[in-house]
This record gives C-alpha cells, sequence and structure tokens, in this order.
C-alpha cells in the first residue's frame, strides 16, 4: 500500500508542472511559434490599462511583459483571473496599480515592475504580425 501511495504521489508530481522550453525573450514574432509551450523572464507591466475577458474559456486579464525593466521589446500575456496561484485577483474597472494584485507560484504576491518568469503557451497570428502569451506559471525573480 505504502508503495502505490508514493508511486501515486510521484506521478502527480510530475503532473504538476509541465515542462518549458527555456526562450529568450520574444523580440519578434513568428508564426512557427504558435503553440509552442515555453518559458521567458520580463517585467511585468499594465500598459497603461489591463483588460479581462472570457474568450478562451478562463477569465484571464491582459498584462503586458518587457524584455528590460526601462522598456524594450514587450509582448501581451495574459494571467488567469483568481485568488491563488498563479492569478491576478479581481479588481474594479476602475483601478490604482497597488489595486492590483498578482500571484506567482507559491501565492506571493508580485508587483509591477517585478522581474518574473513565466512559463505557458506561446499564440502567434499565422502571417506572424502578432503574438501573445497564455500564461500558465508566475515565478517572481
Amino acid at each position: 500500500m505504502k508503495i502505490a501511495i508514493t508511486i501515486l504521489i510521484s506521478v502527480f508530481a510530475a503532473c504538476a508542472s509541465k515542462p518549458a522550453e527555456q526562450v529568450a525573450f520574444p523580440t519578434t514574432c513568428k508564426a512557427e511559434d504558435d503553440k509552442r509551450y515555453v518559458q521567458f523572464s520580463g517585467y511585468i507591466t499594465d500598459g497603461g490599462s489591463v483588460f479581462c475577458s472570457n474568450t478562451g474559456g478562463r477569465m484571464e486579464c491582459g498584462f503586458e511583459l518587457t524584455e528590460k525593466s526601462d522598456g524594450g521589446a514587450k509582448i501581451n500575456v495574459d494571467i488567469a483571473q483568481g485568488s491563488g496561484s498563479n492569478s491576478v485577483e479581481k479588481f474594479e474597472g476602475s483601478y490604482k496599480k497597488e489595486d492590483i494584485k498578482i500571484h506567482d507560484k507559491s501565492g506571493g504576491l508580485v508587483k509591477l515592475g517585478d522581474k518574473i518568469q513565466v512559463k505557458g503557451k506561446m499564440n502567434a497570428l499565422p502571417d506572424g504580425s502578432h503574438c501573445f502569451f497564455t500564461v500558465d506559471e508566475i515565478e517572481k525573480q
């Protein structure tokens, strides 16, 4: 019985964190990047505003990740709305930057401007003109 439980726990632990390919910050968008499961680091910002919607089956809020703390290349990242790890807490339509509460994979708070590593699925338009990223995991760096 102990062996079966140990094996079951090991299987669940292995499935808990899907492996992702470590890549450099995406400075260009390529159609062949569509549906790649990757991870990279950047600085989280609200890009001037945050819009939340339920277009992909989960309520998500759109943020910007920038290559450098003072800007540079940027990519739109969609973070699930919720109250647990790897999510952003629901906030009112009119918000102040300090109202935004993003939780990393351990449940700790991430502030706008913090450097984070994101893991998830890259999404690219067929012509490579635009990319966005669906976040599964956030790790504060």
